[in-house]
């Protein structure tokens, strides 16, 4: 039928829109306008704006229809309306439009039309008490109808409909027929999810007692699912009921994987209902186990992420909490869950009969296992004939087991008898029942294969008869062929073998030489960075001692100046006492830090700078300002900056500011690009002597400033400018070898003269 039984066109809108713009006004333009009606109801998301495009596009179709005298038209329409209604939960209003469709798709013949009908009346009622009769009595209806237009795929679309309502129903044994049916129709048109039928077979196998027909049915569904692709919530059912099917065969583990493959393909659905019946599952399996507190954990996470949607989700979830406790005989615990389940199980109308089954058989195993044997002998009642009227053996079963040992409780022990008798005998006849089953299925594949094996034999032997001359003549040429061909073979296999033994020994040998060859590599590269190693400790030790051999040469300087009265030469010692200073400093550096060959000149200077302000205890009198790029020197090179910076800081502190005058000493070092560098020691002193020639002038410190630039090859001069201004620019070339680790450059004094 056009634009229904609940199939999605696929075609998008703007597509059927340009189909609708190109067609006349006659049933095609109908049978468009209807399928975008049901690309709205059908689309993704849909919005209740979605809804109301679906609406106005529907009656444009029944308008059309009418207009047309087209009565399928203008059915097919009502039944687009009650959609509509039906998912604004206007159930009555869209019934009734189904019945209009209905009686027109009657009176004009079109039978699977009338057929597609009926089933969408049926899909309006819940799947409970007269709902589910309702259902049951309409896909009836529709299988009818398409038994008469002959259409064998839609019949067997209703047997396996007919199937999943029986077994919910409980009425197993018409379950199974209607299904058996539905996959004989499906196999006969080459067409339908046979993965659906496998799972439904399996599931009502099992109620029946068939464990093996249901373990065949259930992985005929697993292996036709995975073959095709399918990853739907149906393949989630699937693995659930073959879950269950091992779960009662006390294949626990495996029970609980497939349930964990369930579980996992319900939360990519979001489908809240099927979540909580699959953690009830899982977590039964754990009890089972032997693992309760396991199961607790896992239903605390299912409660506190999610919120049970439906009555039946609360009832199975609450119930595992009370099937978690009892192993512990945590009654206490299990108490107000006990109370909550017998609150939930009175709404007896809004839960289908599995549901009630489960909330009866929870609480009479907790009423048995608190001796509250009053509450269980009520429950005990409707259970047992609950599984009467559903035809479950299994649930009939272990209600005689549980009335066994409720009377025994309270010394009914002839009562207790008879149920118990009851029980072995139900527990028996499912046991042979399957087991029969089983081998009379195994005869019958026996016999078939015998068979097969006589007709095979005749064959063979009128064959044999006719080519036995034949065969006796060529048996000896075969012979011969054979045994050449042995030893062509044999030949061959034994090269092969020495081939292959050479070569591994080949490669055992060349291992053999390659690991030598590389525990000597690893050998010598050991030794070489435990040489490295020794060395830079030895040059971190020298750097220590000569630094403290500075000091000890400070400490004599200090000493002797104690001893001195002439003031030349009190001067001459400390100025000595602070190049020594600026040397050790640089030592000091140096074993402190992890690299050897250089220095961090903006820490170097700055701790320089300091240590003459406190020696000359400047205090605030002389601003001392730097700007110091983080610049790294060799030994070579930081000395003699080192000693350049003493004098020149040294000269200004003594001379640029007589008088106790206050002033600023600004000390620069800049990286200028390329390896060029330049010192900068300014004041804003008195400045030099007006008379003075800088380049002729041979004071001490001017030819120690002179001396050390000539050692780095820098350009060295000094101006007055506003005060005193000192520039040394050299050229520095970073080198990645560590350098010697001499105390001092080329001095043009000699320090043993002091």
């Amino acid at each position: 039928m056009t634009a229904s039984a609940q199939t999605q066109t696929g075609d998008s809108s703007r597509e059927l829109l340009v189909r609708l713009q190109k067609s006349k006004p006659d049933t095609q333009r109908v049978h468009v306008l209807q399928d975008l009606a049901t690309y709205y109801m059908f689309k993704p998301n849909a919005q209740a704006a979605d809804m109301d495009s679906a609406m106005a596009v529907a009656r444009q179709a029944e308008r059309l229809s009418m207009k047309l005298h087209d009565p399928k038209g203008q059915a097919i329409s009502y039944i687009l309306y009650a959609r509509v209604y039906n998912h604004d939960g206007k159930k009555e209003q869209a019934k009734a439009l189904v019945r209009k469709a209905i009686t027109i798709f009657s009176n004009a013949h079109y039978l699977d039309e009338l057929g597609e009908a009926y089933f969408e009346l049926g899909s309006y009622s819940p799947l409970i008490g007269a709902g589910l009769a309702e259902r049951i009595k309409m896909a009836e209806l529709a299988l009818s109808t398409f038994q008469q237009s002959g259409n064998k795929l839609k019949q067997a679309n209703c047997n396996k409909e007919l199937g999943d309502l029986y077994q919910v129903e409980g009425n197993n044994s018409k379950a199974l027929a209607s299904l058996q049916q539905a996959l004989t129709l499906y196999k006969a048109v080459g067409k339908g999810r046979l993965q659906g039928v496998y799972d439904l077979l399996g599931q009502v196998s099992g109620e029946l007692g068939d464990y093996k027909e249901a373990i065949r049915y259930g992985l005929l569904a697993v292996q036709t699912a995975e073959q095709s692709g399918d990853s739907t919530m149906l393949l989630a059912t699937i693995y659930n009921r073959l879950g269950i099917t091992y779960q009662n065969l006390k294949e626990l583990k495996l029970a609980n994987q497939y349930f964990r493959k369930s579980i996992a393909i319900a939360e990519i659905y979001n489908d809240i209902g099927a979540i909580c019946i699959l953690a009830t599952n899982i977590s039964d399996t754990y009890v089972l186990l032997h693992q309760p507190a396991a199961a607790l954990t896992f239903l605390r996470t299912i409660v506190k992420k999610y919120t049970l949607p439906d009555l039946a989700s609360q009832i199975y979830i609450t119930g595992q909490f009370i099937n978690a406790y009892m192993p512990g005989k945590q009654y206490t615990l299990a108490q107000p869950y006990s109370d909550r389940l017998v609150r939930l199980s009175e709404n007896r109308e809004r839960i289908d009969n599995e549901t009630q089954l489960y909330a009866y058989g929870m609480l009479i195993r907790f009423f048995i296992a608190t001796q509250q044997y009053k509450q269980a002998d009520k429950y005990l009642l409707i259970h047992r004939m609950l599984s009467e009227k559903m035809g479950s053996l299994r649930s009939l079963s272990i209600n005689h087991l549980w009335t066994f040992k409720v009377d025994s409780a309270q010394a009914n022990y002839s009562s207790a008898i008879t149920h118990y008798q009851h029980y072995k005998a139900l527990n028996d006849s499912l046991f042979t029942e399957s087991k029969s089953k089983q081998i009379a299925l195994l005869q019958t594949q026996f016999d078939t294969k015998k068979k097969d094996q006589d007709i095979q034999l005749k064959g063979q032997h009128i064959e044999l008869l006719k080519k036995q001359s034949e065969l006796q003549i060529n048996d000896l040429n075969r012979t011969r062929i054979l045994r050449n061909v042995t030893f062509i073979v044999i030949a061959l296999l034994l090269i092969i073998l020495a081939l292959v033994y050479n070569r591994y020994r080949l490669k055992q040998r060349s291992n053999a030489i390659l690991e030598a060859h590389q525990k000597e590599i690893n050998d010598q590269n050991q030794s070489l960075q435990r040489l490295l190693t020794e060395k830079e400790w030895l040059l971190k030790e020298i750097h220590h001692r000569v630094k403290n051999n500075l000091q000890i040469v400070m400490s004599l300087l200090n000493t002797q100046s104690a001893y001195l009265t002439d003031e030349a030469a009190m001067l001459a010692i400390r100025d000595s006492q602070h190049r020594v200073q600026a040397i050790s400093l640089i030592h000091q550096k140096l074993y402190q830090s992890e690299n050897l060959s250089s220095i961090d000149m903006s820490t170097y200077i700055r701790e320089l700078v300091e240590y003459l302000r406190d020696f000359f205890s400047t205090g605030q009198r002389i601003r001392f300002e730097t700007h110091i790029e983080p610049v790294k020197l060799g030994v070579s090179y930081a000395v003699p900056i080192g000693l350049i910076l003493n004098e020149a800081i040294t000269n200004s502190i003594k001379y640029a500011f007589p008088g106790n005058k206050s002033g600023q000493i600004v000390i620069s070092f800049q990286h200028t690009g390329g390896m060029n560098y330049l010192l900068t020691i300014a004041d804003n002193g008195i400045g030099l002597p007006a008379n003075m020639d800088s380049q002729q002038h041979d004071s001490l410190g001017l030819s120690l400033m002179r001396g050390l630039s000539d050692d780095i090859d820098g350009h060295f001069t000094i101006a007055n400018d506003n005060g005193t201004l000192i520039n040394i620019s050299f050229v520095y070339e970073p080198t990645d070898q560590p350098e010697s680790a001499s105390i001092s450059p080329n001095l043009p004094f000699e320090t043993t003269a002091l």
